[in-house]
């Protein structure tokens, strides 16, 4: 078999400020780009221009577009950024049923206030009742403020007289990490442990390009849920984050030999976009960890628009163990101590991504116990895109072994696209329900507003299934 030759990109990348200048160059062609700042959408203009120029993919443009009316049962509760501080929706929503009501907390990203905080009697109307980190309350060890800190997927549990709240922040050595906190009252004050309950993640990728030395970059630890089985047992699930690094060594590997492109890749569309990333590595190598993200974001999307083929064309290559291992992110579990602070015991693997349409991850873990069984709802594939969906497993223990539903229980419909990171809680009515985030169709991204959604589940044996929905209230 023959394969195409690879597209030789030339890159040349400077900062200027808050600024990025590009230089690039291929068969004798030269275009030059401003990069007017560090935000997504910034790099997608940039990625939209190269895709004019050179013919490169820009983000989002290889997905079709949702289809068909599966979004029926879907309810939206809260469509838009309510109260001062809430800047980018309600991203991996938690919610939690109290005889005071209901309390809502989500992500936040970079924002100054971390974790909004929000209350509501009926699942209508919505009250911002504060953050669990206000702007210069942030935990001792963790980065916070704009473009430094990332503040992920909180989530509060009632354990005895109190609350936990367990949640995922960047450390100041830009690793990931799983921190408690706890309060006396869903609305807080919260008192964090004052050092991280997780850390961890394998160390996949030490820096390769001197002239950008960077950390050593491992996986962490992110997305975490505390489950409290029926006699009490406190249980810690989270997920190893080692898909956000698999990127950057796959384009250094097309770096070195730019021969696998062909192998990996039909059309001269993905070719270019790979060949692109293996040339503009050097530079990402030294970028801060979600500016790095955005510049391989167009090679995520074309790897896994061929994913089957990749993973392939990479256990053939015979160089590509730790990509392949970053490319398997496992969910874990594991007993938490009484008092919250340590865990006890070994963790266990629960969960792996295995189905082809959950492609390079599952995250966001979420047990609830119903009729006797232990249900996990997960999220899988690239969180951006509208194939990012929702899963389902069930076992017989916390720590099963879990048996997956073959397909995901929520995809992205016409009206709502990527929904994610659920959560489960009683609705008005006590039965269960589905508690989750969506991107408005034809956005999406980091920091792009996300709504929270519900929708009503029926639990059987085997399997469960969404419920039609019914009028709140």
């Amino acid at each position: 078999m023959t394969f195409e030759p690879s597209p030789a990109f030339a890159v040349e990348a400077a900062a200027h400020g808050e600024e990025t200048h590009f230089t690039v160059a291929l068969d004798g062609e030269t275009r030059r780009y401003r990069v007017a700042g560090g935000e997504q959408p910034h790099y997608h203009d940039f990625f939209k221009a190269l895709a004019r120029d050179f013919g490169t993919l820009a983000p989002g443009a290889g997905r079709p577009e949702p289809e068909g009316d599966h979004g029926a049962e879907w309810r939206p509760l809260i469509t838009e950024n309510l109260g001062e501080g809430i800047l980018s929706g309600y991203g991996d929503p938690a919610l939690l049923k109290t005889d005071r009501g209901y309390f809502l907390v989500a992500t936040s990203n970079d924002a100054p206030n971390a974790f909004p905080i929000l209350k509501s009697a009926d699942l209508r109307h919505w009250e911002p009742v504060g953050f669990v980190f206000p702007e210069g309350l942030a935990p001792s060890w963790a980065a916070s403020g704009r473009h430094v800190g990332d503040f992920w997927a909180p989530e509060m549990a009632r354990v005895g007289e109190e609350y936990w709240l367990c949640f995922t922040a960047r450390q100041k050595s830009n690793a990931l990490a799983i921190g408690l906190a706890r309060s006396d009252r869903p609305e807080g004050p919260w008192r964090d442990l004052g050092h991280p309950l997780l850390t961890g993640g394998v160390v996949l990728y030490p820096p390769a390009d001197p002239a950008h030395p960077v950390p050593a970059m491992s996986g962490g630890v992110i997305d975490s849920h505390i489950f409290i089985d029926a006699d009490g047992t406190p249980f810690l699930f989270w997920k190893e984050d080692s898909n956000g690094i698999w990127p950057r060594p796959l384009a250094g590997l097309l770096r070195a030999r730019p021969e696998l492109i062909g192998r990996m890749f039909d059309s001269e569309r993905d070719r270019r976009t790979a060949a692109f990333a293996a040339a503009v590595q050097p530079w990402a190598n030294g970028r801060r960890p979600i500016e790095r993200f955005f510049l391989m974001q167009p090679l995520i999307e074309t790897v896994l628009g061929s994913w089957p083929r990749v993973r392939q064309v990479l256990e053939e290559c015979g160089e590509a163990e730790a990509i392949l291992a970053a490319m398997r992110t496992p969910i874990r579990a594991q007993r938490l101590a009484p008092d919250g602070g340590s865990l006890i015991g070994e963790p266990t693997v629960v969960l792996v991504n295995d189905l082809d349409w959950e492609g390079h991850l599952i995250e966001g873990p979420w047990v609830t116990r119903q009729q006797g069984r232990y249900w996990l709802f997960y999220a899988g594939n690239d969180f951006c895109t509208p194939a990012y969906g929702i899963g389902v497993a069930v076992a017989d223990h916390p720590l099963g072994p879990y048996e997956k539903q073959p397909g995901p229980l929520l995809r992205s419909a016409r009206e709502w696209w990527a929904p994610g990171h659920a959560s489960v809680a009683p609705g008005l009515d006590g039965a269960p329900q589905l508690f989750f985030h969506a991107y408005f169709p034809g956005t999406g991204g980091y920091n792009a507003f996300r709504a929270l959604l519900t929708a009503r589940l029926l639990f059987s044996g085997e399997r469960v299934e969404l419920a039609p929905a019914e009028p709140l209230g």
